[in-house]
């Protein structure tokens, strides 16, 4: 059986278990491990934290469990510490995670990147659960890979993000879509959960959602040769090719 491998930041709970697996084809599992940081207390989800995690060899040694011959491909599923340093950030992570482990690997934001390029997107809005700092970190990243950010929503969350609940997301993306044209909704954050509403919201928007866990998953699928191809997940997981 395939399996790709998720290196989460911090402790990795039932919900994200869940939430994951409702994204994947018949007989690919994922496996997981979580970085030492922040596990017993979470911190607050600052960008000097941010900083620190994104050039902690934590990410590397939870990779290292991955070496094993059912994994095809990695993923560092953390959106905001791989874009907190910007352009480039995001992909010295995946390299180091692919030079320790002999995988391809990927980044939550890289991910992103790759999906809004895969569905033809330039002009972008986002619904962020993080405070201003780190939203405006977001818009530059996303920028610096040529797209254009048309309205950025911020919850201004440090923590507590789990209890954001997919109806919250779901109209909140509602309200995006009303304030500025747009080609897609990025939600950022792997902690946000959206597998039971994406098709729905999709649907009655008329417009891709690119929920950050869904985005990583996708690339992890593509890197691992596979062809994610399922229904009533979004349309960036029902698309071939």
């Amino acid at each position: 059986m395939t399996a790709i491998g998720l290196v989460w930041s911090g402790s990795v709970g039932n919900a994200e278990i869940i939430e994951s697996n409702k994204f994947l084809p018949e007989g690919i599992t994922i496996k997981y491990s979580q970085t030492d940081s922040d596990v017993a207390v979470p911190a607050p989800i600052t960008r000097n934290r941010l900083l620190e995690m994104a050039i902690s060899p934590d990410i590397v040694e939870a990779a290292r469990i991955f070496s094993g011959p059912e994994i095809s491909a990695i993923g560092y599923a953390c959106t905001s510490a791989s874009y907190v340093r910007g352009m480039g950030g995001d992909v010295e992570i995946s390299m180091n995670i692919t030079s320790t482990t002999g995988l391809p690997s990927t980044t939550t934001s890289t991910s992103i990147v790759n999906a809004l390029n895969h569905l033809g997107s330039r002009r972008i809005s986002v619904l962020s659960p993080h405070v201003d700092e780190l939203n405006n970190r977001l818009r530059i990243f996303l920028e610096e890979y040529g797209f254009e950010v048309v309205h950025m929503r911020g919850l201004n969350k440090l923590r507590g993000i789990e209890e954001i609940s997919s109806t919250d997301i779901s109209e909140l993306v509602e309200h995006l879509v009303d304030s500025k044209d747009a080609d897609s909704i990025v939600v950022s954050c792997t902690g946000m959960k959206t597998a039971e509403i994406i098709d729905q919201l999709e649907n009655k928007i008329g417009k891709p959602v690119i929920p950050a866990l869904t985005a990583t998953i996708w690339e992890c699928l593509r890197l691992a040769g596979i062809e994610p191809n399922i229904k009533g997940k979004g349309m960036l997981m029902s698309q071939i090719g």
